[in-house]
């Protein structure tokens, strides 16, 4: 700001001085015009080193120290105290306190009195000494009122000068101010979330593997009878889909919280990119007694994220087998219409409170047991949701309990 101010009122300054030169021109002063235009070049050679140097400072006392001197040349050949040399003397001294150390004011202040007092009072001391150049009463009233307007412009010119750099640092100094907090609060969300990530991973992961390891050791060993043995392997073997589950859970729902990359759209047949998946999870639900349909209506092209749209499937056809009893029913269709394609997960689980219905999507919601008492995260929808946001999409659902519960995703075709 200090450079920003030197630069704009010196500016100010050369504008004035050549101002004066052309009034003193017409006016017939001569010798002062060539003093004032020798004075605008020393401004200008000033601000060119104060520039190069990167040195404002210097360059200000250099203005200033030379500044008096020419004013008390401007003093005895404008008339003296019958001139205006009294309003550049306060408007100068404005200048330099504008431009100058708050240390240095005391020192410009007595600088500029001792020059004024010394002026005046030879003036009033010793009038001979000055040369008189009004020709009549009108050029001096003429002389004043035109310099005081100057001087009053040149006033207002610094004040704005001093406001405008100020606003504007100002302001830069909000939106810095504003970036922080905004960064402050992004990484305070963030170490968060990581440590939510870790919390999760190191409570749900470490008892599930130290048990899984414990029996394996314990098999290795044969610490067990045979029927204890086909017991434990099917133990084993549910806590051990039930942990893959859940990391694979907590892992997806990290790599949204922490991944900012963009989506990735291709253009995609919706039947054949799904195929493997149903598959896997119709087989699942086979396992679980629950009989697993599909169905395609219209034109299977779309432009989406693949990766996307099948962590949003998986997490949701997990979900339907978890609360779906054995002899249920999960049905999955995709219909294209139009400038929309919409995608339908059914099943005939036990179905959702109406007053859970608002919160399920968020990523604090607490999921209960499913119907094999699999054990609930609360992390999936808060996923899917997400996903389809970032892809253009929607997430919908309808439940009742008792009944069942239908997700409705509408994905833009293109």
């Amino acid at each position: 700001m200090e450079g920003r101010i030197f630069n704009s009122t010196v500016i100010f300054l050369i504008l004035y001085l050549a101002g004066m030169v052309i009034f003193n021109l017409i006016t017939g002063q001569k010798t002062l015009s060539f003093i004032l235009t020798l004075t605008a070049m020393v401004v200008i050679i000033a601000y060119i080193l104060a520039r190069k140097t990167k040195n404002f400072k210097n360059g200000i006392r250099i203005l200033a120290a030379i500044s008096y001197p020419i004013l008390a040349i401007n003093f005895f050949l404008n008339d003296g105290i019958d001139g205006p040399s009294a309003y550049i003397f306060l408007m100068i001294h404005l200048i330099i306190l504008t431009l100058s150390d708050r240390k240095e004011f005391w020192f410009w202040g007595a600088y500029n009195f001792i020059f004024f007092s010394s002026l005046y009072i030879i003036g009033i001391k010793f009038p001979e000494l000055i040369p008189k150049n009004y020709e009549n009463i009108n050029i001096q009233i003429y002389d004043h009122l035109l310099t005081y307007l100057a001087c009053l412009i040149g006033i207002i010119a610094i004040i704005a000068i001093l406001k405008w750099n100020y606003h504007k640092q100002k302001l830069k100094s909000e939106f810095r101010n504003k970036a922080f907090k905004e960064a402050n609060l992004s990484l305070k969300n963030s170490l968060e979330q990581k440590n939510k990530i870790i919390a999760l991973i190191s409570h749900d992961l470490k008892n599930p593997l130290i048990s899984i390891t414990n029996i394996l050791q314990m098999i290795k060993e044969d610490e067990l009878s045979e029927e204890e043995t086909k017991t434990v392997q099917e133990d084993l073997l549910l806590m051990a889909t039930n942990t893959q589950k859940m990391a694979e859970g907590i892992l997806d729902w990290a790599a949204i919280e922490l991944k900012s990359s963009q989506p990735i759209f291709k253009t995609i047949n919706i039947q054949e990119r799904c195929l493997d998946t149903l598959e896997i999870y119709k087989s699942l639900a086979e396992q679980k007694g629950i009989t697993f349909t599909q169905a395609y209506s219209g034109h299977l092209e779309i432009i989406t994220d693949p990766d996307r749209i099948l962590l949003i499937i998986r997490n949701l056809l997990q979900n339907a087998i978890k609360f779906t009893p054995p002899k249920g029913e999960i049905h999955f269709s995709y219909e294209h219409k139009g400038q929309y394609a919409n995608i339908t997960i059914k099943d005939t689980g036990v179905g959702i409170a109406e007053e859970k219905l608002e919160s399920i999507f968020s990523k604090n919601y607490i999921s209960s047991l499913g119907t094999a008492s699999e054990k609930g995260y609360g992390l999936g929808l808060y996923i899917c949701k997400e996903n389809a946001s970032k892809i253009g999409g929607q997430l919908d659902v309808i439940s009742e309990i008792g009944i069942g519960t239908t997700f409705f995703i509408k994905l833009p075709t293109a």
